[in-house]
């Protein structure tokens, strides 16, 4: 079981933050469940060059580009986005570790964003953009590690993304990141993705480099011990 619970940067100073902390466990129905919360920065990608062809509606143009990076009017998105980072970071928020989609245009948006903080990089093909065309289909991990030295790959397969992707599909990778998310010893963490998969996710739509920080809490029932 996942609730979401969407937190008000206007109100989340240390003291409220403080203040909802969570007991491990909670009884629900006379059943016992261990809670385990996430505190998360989700972050939808900058301005790619397949947007801006979208937005004067070359589609076929738009969807051909294969793995496309981002634009210049991108590129100052990031820079505003590191800007909004920052006052978050300097108020005392926290971020273990960023994981991002192995698309060229999220490892841009996430590195310009969140490097030079001290904080690791992890790649994870669960959250790439819903695999439909050319547009979102993906550079092989090979040439990404060479080109990303920066960023863990170790979980992404050679070839990790699906071609001609469908809705069955995409509905089973967000299951698949949530159940691996809650797996991992990380509580803070920042999540940089695409709209279409952040969509079938959270059910939240996402402008081009938008943040939106989000709690997580996973309830999973106690295993009692029998003597």
């Amino acid at each position: 079981m996942v609730l979401g619970i969407k937190s008000c940067l206007a109100t989340d100073t240390p003291a409220v933050i403080s203040a909802k902390k969570l007991k491990t466990y909670c009884n629900v129905n006379g059943k016992t469940y261990k809670k385990i919360e996430k505190q998360l920065l989700f972050v939808r990608h900058a301005e790619g060059y397949h947007n801006s062809l979208f937005d004067e509606r070359r589609v076929h143009e738009a969807v051909n580009i294969r793995d496309p990076e981002l634009t210049p009017l991108g590129k100052c998105q990031v820079a505003d986005l590191r800007e909004e980072v920052e006052v978050l970071l300097k108020s005392g928020v926290k971020i273990d570790k960023v994981i991002v989609s192995p698309m060229t245009r999220t490892l841009q948006t996430a590195w310009g964003t969140f490097s030079g903080f001290n904080i690791p990089f992890q790649a994870c093909h669960f959250i790439t953009e819903y695999s439909d065309a050319p547009c979102n289909y993906g550079t092989r991990k090979s040439h990404l590690m060479n080109s990303w030295p920066q960023v863990d790959f170790s979980m992404v397969p050679e070839v990790w993304w699906m071609e001609n992707e469908d809705d069955v599909n995409i509905s089973r990778r967000a299951k698949q990141f949530r159940d691996w998310l809650f797996m991992q010893p990380e509580k803070n963490l920042a999540v940089v993705s695409h709209a279409g998969f952040l969509h079938e996710l959270l059910q939240e739509h996402f402008r081009n480099c938008e943040l939106k920080r989000i709690n997580w809490i996973h309830r999973s029932r106690k295993q009692v011990r029998k003597h």
